[in-house]
């Protein structure tokens, strides 16, 4: 093998190592958020439920509202070199996306803040959405009288 060949494979080895760490980083990233939005939901179904509305919310796995399946669902699109990930909150129709950029940030609801903001409590603005986010699975399971978990 002459030099130019093993320093152009030697490049594509960082760029893979490069990419590979970001992936797992990324993932890693989108299961923490995943889990903090869990948290959230569930304490939102809670309060819902001192109300006397039908939700389940014992289980952080097993959400529901009025019947409707919450789905949080961590989404990690890892294709060589780019890694994308989110984490998507699914209700029926009622949709939402926490964007996890590259740079550790996160996005949610229109509101950027930092992943170790994230980390040291929840925010406002991460609470205020999964608030809207239920509020929305909510109107949308009661108005279609349909079973969201379809």
């Amino acid at each position: 093998m002459n030099a130019g060949s093993k320093t152009l494979l030697d490049t594509t080895i960082k760029e893979w190592a490069k990419f590979a760490a970001d992936r797992d980083k990324m993932t890693a990233a989108a299961a923490e958020v995943a889990a903090a939005a869990k948290k959230v939901i569930q304490e939102d179904l809670a309060y819902l439920k001192t109300q006397n509305i039908d939700v389940e919310c014992d289980n952080p796995d097993a959400l529901k509202v009025l019947g409707g399946v919450i789905h949080i669902d961590p989404i990690v699109d890892a294709v060589f070199p780019n890694v994308k990930s989110s984490v998507v909150l699914k209700c029926g129709e009622a949709n939402r996306a926490i964007l996890i950029n590259p740079n550790m940030s996160i996005s949610a609801g229109g509101v950027v803040m930092s992943f170790e903001q994230l980390r040291k409590a929840i925010p406002d603005p991460f609470a205020t959405n999964a608030a809207d986010f239920v509020r929305d699975a909510f109107l949308f399971v009661a108005r279609s009288g349909k079973d969201a978990a379809k």
